[in-house]
């Protein structure tokens, strides 16, 4: 099941930016689901609000504050990352908005809750989806 644009809409209000279109279009068509073991956070979608709920939004706003204050005694900042999907045990894949790829759109990066450290893996969300053996 996918979504629709209002349901972006409304997440990209909420975030204070705007997704993606690689992102988006991938939403459209497939919000809720995942990438073989790689859970990509859907947007809420008030016509399946269970499978919808734990929500990029969602996890912005709770989860991924509460790992960032694991940093806050550093001067490391990560207000530019969007995490998109959680790989492993905390670790995330997140959008960079302060690096664009080739697209326009936003890098994909690897944001590890130990170190911090971020890793660019691919120049968009569509060439992240196109990645040989991509997680998941």
């Amino acid at each position: 099941m996918g979504t629709l644009s209002d349901a972006i809409q409304a997440a990209e209000k909420e975030l204070g930016r705007t997704l993606p279109k690689s992102f988006s279009d991938w939403l459209l068509a497939n919000n809720g689901k995942s990438l073989g073991a790689l859970t990509i956070f859907p947007v809420l979608d008030a016509r399946d609000p269970r499978k919808t709920w734990e929500s990029i939004v969602h996890h912005f706003k709770k989860d991924w504050q509460e790992w960032l204050e694991n940093f806050s005694d550093t001067s490391t900042d990560f207000s530019a990352l969007l995490p998109f999907a959680e790989f492993g045990t905390g670790d995330y894949y997140c959008f960079n908005y302060a690096v664009n790829g080739q697209t326009g759109e936003p890098v994909v990066v690897l944001w590890s809750h130990e170190t911090g450290e971020i890793d660019q893996v691919a120049e968009s969300f569509a060439a992240f989806l196109a990645m040989p053996g991509r997680p998941g």
